[in-house]
């Protein structure tokens, strides 16, 4: 089951990252989310921004800029 967890975190997009970052904000500001319930977002987020953050590492990693300024991918 984790495999599967771990096949769909690398298959989401940046957009769709931030889009659940977003969602996971929004659901924190509930005032019904209990404590719990607020932990247990706040590990949800950490791990997107954790895999959003290894996902621009790597795109920074595969672009690289050329002696005329331009981006080029490496």
């Amino acid at each position: 089951m984790a495999n599967n967890t771990d096949n769909k975190n690398e298959k989401t997009g940046l957009e769709e990252r931030f889009s659940m970052i977003e969602d996971i904000l929004g659901k924190m500001e509930d005032e019904d989310v209990t404590l719990d319930q607020s932990f247990d977002l706040y590990k949800q987020g950490i791990e997107q921004i954790k895999a959003a953050n290894a996902d621009l590492d790597r795109i920074e990693k595969a672009m690289v800029i050329n002696e005329d300024g331009e981006l080029e991918e490496f």
